[in-house]
Parts: structure tokens; sequence; C-alpha cells
């Protein structure tokens, strides 16, 4: 199959033509800069959204039902401009497991994940010298495939770990939702590493946050001891394995789209700090509040820089805390058992009279009556 991925920036734009055959993506030369042209990217969580709907059949679920129950039309992958809204898609791993009746649908699924799954970040990751590369590239930009899920890799000694974060809105809104999709970047990232890698790479240890579940087939699919209930999300590995060399290594490839993808990254940052702050508060920090240094540093640049473009935005590192703090509070406390306490807790706060008083400084009442007409008035679907 021949595609095309049409990119650009302000100042550059690129087009390049690529061949996707048996998970992988072949580009095939074809640049030029236009600087009076707008930014075209593909929609990468829509890839991700397409390829699950195209490969349910296979797993008992028909794609035209499942389209229709979604909410998902073919037109929704056709314009490789557009991205699915997060809440739409979690509710489609729900459709899932009940036509399906596979409770680890997640998981089986994982098994269909290719570099081609993840769009232009794929093009990326495949090109990578070798695995540690790739695991580097997508802790960087895997954002871009799906705002709702981070990674972070590091090496020590002789082990390297692949950590998940996933977002506390999802699992607590949609806490099945959210195992499978968990469950399936676990899968996911040993099928991707056999792809780029011709061989098996077999993790030293997974360990899930998600409660014990039909434990042989996790140790089948995952081949590899797992711990459930674990404090964080992780796959661990032998550093050897790490060094693997990828079969579709370019540099070139890797060189061209490391400087699309970095400007990508920087024009995001230029055009909306706030968010791309706000979205690292939610996902690196879980909602506490790290010094601002601390934040600038993760967004690659200096505190002053930070707070001269979030003043450009008329806001400020405060006031985004505080709406960051109040969104996790208030879904927290609709949608999740978790009492007041802990609520207060996952936000930072030892204190709880000093949660309730910043609680009703957002929303002007307190926690307790939020939680209680909450329960009185269930939320209608």
């Amino acid at each position: 199959m021949v595609a095309g991925i049409k990119l650009g920036f302000k100042g550059l734009k690129v087009s390049v033509l690529y061949q996707q055959s048996n998970g992988w993506i072949y580009p095939v030369k074809r640049l030029y800069c236009d600087k009076n042209n707008a930014f075209y990217a593909m929609s990468l969580q829509a890839t991700v959204i397409r390829d699950i709907l195209h490969h349910a059949p296979t797993y008992g679920a028909a794609y035209d039902q499942l389209s229709a129950l979604s909410g998902f039309r073919k037109e929704d992958f056709t314009d490789s401009e557009k991205l699915v809204e997060w809440e739409k898609s979690a509710k489609l791993w729900d459709l899932l497991v009940n036509l399906t009746g596979d409770e680890l649908i997640g998981l089986h699924m994982g098994l269909e994940i290719t570099p081609a799954t993840l769009g232009m970040v794929g093009l990326l990751v495949q090109s990578s010298k070798n695995v540690s590369e790739a695991f580097q590239v997508y802790a960087q930009y895997g954002y871009m495939v799906c705002a709702m899920m981070d990674i972070t890799y590091t090496e020590a000694g002789r082990t390297a770990t692949v950590e998940f974060h996933q977002n506390s809105f999802w699992q607590s809104k949609y806490p099945v939702s959210a195992r499978q999709g968990m469950d399936n970047s676990l899968s996911g990232t040993l099928n991707i590493l056999r792809v780029l890698t011709g061989k098996n790479i077999y993790p030293l240890a997974v360990e899930t946050e998600y409660s014990k579940k039909n434990i042989s087939e996790y140790t089948r699919l995952l081949q590899t001891t797992v711990v459930f209930n674990a404090p964080v999300t992780k796959i661990i590995f032998h550093l050897d394995d790490m060094l693997c060399s990828l079969i579709t290594s370019d540099k070139s490839v890797y060189e061209l789209f490391t400087n699309i993808l970095g400007q990508k990254k920087a024009l995001y940052l230029q055009s909306s700090c706030s968010k791309a702050l706000k979205q690292l508060l939610l996902m690196q920090f879980k909602g506490q509040i790290p010094t601002i240094e601390e934040a600038a540093a993760n967004l690659k640049m200096s505190p002053r820089s930070l707070q001269r473009k979030l003043l450009e935005e008329k806001t400020s590192y405060r006031q985004l805390a505080n709406e960051v703090k109040k969104d996790i509070a208030l879904q927290l406390l609709r949608h999740s058992p978790h009492n007041i306490t802990q609520v207060a807790g996952i936000l930072g706060y030892s204190d709880l009279p000093a949660f309730r008083r910043a609680f009703k400084s957002w929303t002007q009442e307190t926690p307790k009556s939020l939680k209680r007409r909450n329960t009185e008035q269930p939320e209608l679907m």
C-alpha cells in the first residue's frame, strides 16, 4: 500500500510518500519547502482507533456494529488532520469488552500493534539505531499518539525500565477501558519490538497497577512473571537487549523526522504554553504540583521564559496549577470510589482542612457537599 503524509510548519512544508508492508513504513524521497503553506500532520490517535476497528472482527466484534455503537465513521479516518476526542476513544474499549466477552481484549489486541499504528511517531521510532533509542524517542513524542498515556524510559545497572503513566481521569471515569488501554500498551510494546528487531525480546518482569486476573494468560502473552497491584505499571528489560539494532534503522530518515517532530513540538509550545503545561502537570506529575523550576526544565525552557509565555497568555503558573488540582479533584470526587481524604492525599495535601479550604475557593462548595450531591443525582448517560 502506498500512501502519503503531508507535513509542514510555518516556514517549512514536507511531503513524504511512504509504503506500508508487514507493519513497517518505508519512506519514499519527496521533500519540498513552502513558506506560505500551513502545517498539516497525521492525526495519530485516529490511526490507533482505525487499527482497533480494523482488527476487531478477528476477535468477534463486527466492524459495522462496533463503528455504529462507538459513533466512528470511515470518514473520521480519511482526514489525516482530525484528532479523535479521548473520551470517545475510551468508550470504544468498553464496547469491545461487551461485544467480544473478552475481559483481556486489550492484551490480545496488542498483538496487532505495529510501528504503522503510531503514524509519524512510528516513522521516527522504527528508524532509530537500536531499541534503547526507540524507547527514548517514544518517551519524548508519545503524547502525539495518545495524550492520555505517558511513558518514561530509564537505564540503571544491567536493566532498563519502561514505565507507563495513565491519566487519572481515564482510570477514575472509565476503569474497565483504562485497564484495556494499559494492557494493550504492554503487549503492543513487545509486539513492536518483535517487528523492529526480527526477534523475540523477553522482559525480565512486568508489573501492573491493576488487580490480579487470569495470571496464566498474562504470563503467556507477556512471556514473563507478572506482578499485579503494583504502584506503577512497568516493563523491565535486560540492558543488553536494549542495545539490539533495529532492522529498519535509517539514519537519514531518523534525522528528518527528529527535525519534523521537534519543530512540531516547539510550535505546540509556542501556540499554547498553558496547554502544554497543564498536560505536563496532569501526566508527569499526576497533579502533585512541582516547583516552577522543575516544570520549566521538563518543558525545555527557563523559569523566566515560562513565566513570560504564561503572562502573554494572560495566566500564571499558580493559576494553572490550581486549575489542574481543581480538575483532578472534581473528576475523582465525581467518578471514583476515593473518599475525600484519599483525594486530598493524591493532590499532595497532608492537611485535610487545607484541602477543604482550597476546594471551596475553587468551586464555592465543600468536597463533602459535592460528593453528596453527586451521589443523590447520578450522572446521566
